[in-house]
């Protein structure tokens, strides 16, 4: 007679099986539940819900038993616990990763929209502060001396339409290379304080926690800060023609050979100032660019220079501009509106950037360029993300921004 069976498995979720009779014998369960969950069937010891000492597992003997003899029927619920048994601390960390791992890519169904499912659902066991070889942890064991960090072990992150931050956007191993982050979302981190609308900015401060701080470039005119016309219920930063802020010394762009730049914003006078520069090196490097005829070209180091179709940019519409530089002499430039990416190729020049340069520019460059529109938000990281990590963090400003 055909037994149907409810299992509560490894992952805490209870799910039915079919396709049993009488004379299925416990290991055939098992391999049956952990094939259901996706896991390996060594990890298994069962017992029948309301017998918790009754435990049917190989480990204790009766792996050749029937179901029909054990009791076990249509109806019943086979409870799964962890196999500790013999095991070593290496054994069960690597298991304890496992069974993590499954529920973080939403279980054995992949339910994305699941409470336990989380984007950086890929462990990497190098990652870990402490990793075991066999029983015996210790210093040749321990790759990682500074403790846990953020999302590790969980490196590897998927497509995500709606990320609702930076770090779920990008692997577990990028998000220590943000090196910059100023959002003008947030008026806290505006100098002066309690800052009004269109009041001239004096400093805008880096989230990243490296206290890159943006100064208004002495000599230029401060941006200010728009509170009233807002975009998606957010404030911003206005730059009008000569408005400049930089940072110095930003140490890890001397020499660098990958970087990525996200910068969010619009311009409000296309036909000025032709082109008009976003972001820039004191050696016009990482620098992007907005022409009058709407085409954007995007240089990574001195003479690496990618460009977009023109009439990509229209005046007053506002634009998620991405530049990833990987140092091979390789630059992805994209424009994203929120539907359409406009995507340039690859460029020939040198493979790092200048020795000498420390300097990061917003609103223009250090020889005249200036900018004239609004700037959101502006984020940087000291290596080439990856197209999925530099996808989401777009996804991530899109939603942000209301585009």
């Amino acid at each position: 007679m055909a037994i149907n069976l409810t299992y509560k498995g490894l992952t805490g979720l209870r799910r039915t099986l079919t396709g049993f009779d009488e004379a299925t014998t416990i290991d055939d369960l098992i391999t049956a539940i952990a094939a259901d969950e996706e896991l390996d069937s060594n990890y298994y010891v069962i017992s029948k819900e309301g017998d918790p000492d009754n435990t049917l597992s190989s480990v204790y003997g009766d792996s050749a038993a029937s179901v029909d003899s054990l009791g076990i029927g249509t109806g019943d619920v086979i409870i799964c616990k962890p196999n500790t048994i013999g095991t070593t601390k290496q054994t069960r960390q690597v298991m304890k990763l496992d069974i993590a791992q499954k529920k973080r890519e939403g279980g054995p169904d992949d339910d994305t929209t699941a409470a336990f499912y989380r984007s950086n659902n890929s462990y990497d066991l190098t990652s870990l502060p402490d990793t075991y070889n066999g029983n015996i942890p210790g210093p040749d064991d321990n790759p990682n001396t500074g403790g846990l960090i953020q999302k590790r072990p969980w490196v590897a992150v998927g497509a995500i339409a709606a990320p609702t931050s930076i770090e779920e956007s990008v692997d577990g191993s990028s998000i220590t290379d943000l090196e910059i982050w100023y959002d003008g979302t947030d008026t806290s981190t505006f100098v002066p304080t309690g800052i009004m609308d269109e009041d001239p900015i004096n400093q805008w401060n880096d989230k990243s926690g490296n206290q890159h701080n943006l100064n208004f470039s002495g000599g230029n005119n401060k941006p200010s800060f728009e509170s009233s016309d807002l975009q998606n219920t957010h404030e911003y930063v206005q730059f009008a023609d000569g408005d400049l802020m930089s940072i110095n010394p930003i140490t890890a762009l001397s020499g660098a050979t990958a970087f990525t730049v996200f910068v969010i914003a619009r311009t409000s006078d296309i036909s000025t100032n032709d082109p008009q520069i976003l972001t820039s090196t004191e050696n016009d490097e990482l620098s992007i660019q907005i022409a009058s005829n709407g085409a954007v070209s995007f240089q990574a180091a001195t003479g690496n220079v990618s460009t977009t179709a023109t009439s990509t940019v229209a005046q007053d519409d506002w634009y998620v501009f991405t530049l990833v530089y990987n140092g091979t002499n390789n630059i992805v430039g994209r424009v994203n509106d929120g539907s359409t990416v406009v995507a340039g190729g690859a460029a020939a020049g040198p493979g790092a950037l200048n020795a000498g340069s420390t300097y990061l520019y917003v609103g223009g460059n250090s020889s005249g360029g200036t900018f004239i529109g609004d700037v959101g938000e502006v984020i940087m990281f000291k290596r080439a993300l990856n197209s999925t990590e530099y996808a989401n963090i777009e996804n991530y400003l899109i939603n942000k921004w209301g585009l």
